[in-house]
């Protein structure tokens, strides 16, 4: 059963966003080659969200140590970070 892992961030401010966003569109691909798809969206100047689709909860779970270690660095330009999980009933893709 495909598992997404949705991660929100609200960033001090709107160039802490900016440098998360384009760090993160380099390192997340190497960071979580486990993940089927990663889509990241600007939600607003300060703020992002990622959606993150793995194969099952394990391969999900076993990526949390990857995910802590890539978003360590940007700890103390976030005002706020959570994330949950939750099985994927529709994943549709127009070709």
């Amino acid at each position: 059963m495909t598992v997404a892992r949705i991660s929100m961030a609200e960033f001090n401010s709107e160039e802490s966003a900016n440098i998360f966003e384009e760090r993160y569109q380099k390192v997340a691909p190497p960071a979580l080659p486990e993940a089927n798809s990663l889509t990241m969206i600007r939600t607003g100047p300060t703020s992002v969200m990622s959606v993150a689709l793995y194969p099952d909860l394990e391969t999900a779970n076993n990526t949390l140590e990857a995910r802590k270690d890539m978003l360590e660095e940007f700890l103390h330009t976030v005002k706020d970070l959570w994330h949950m999980e939750g099985a994927v009933s529709l994943h549709h893709v127009n070709s």
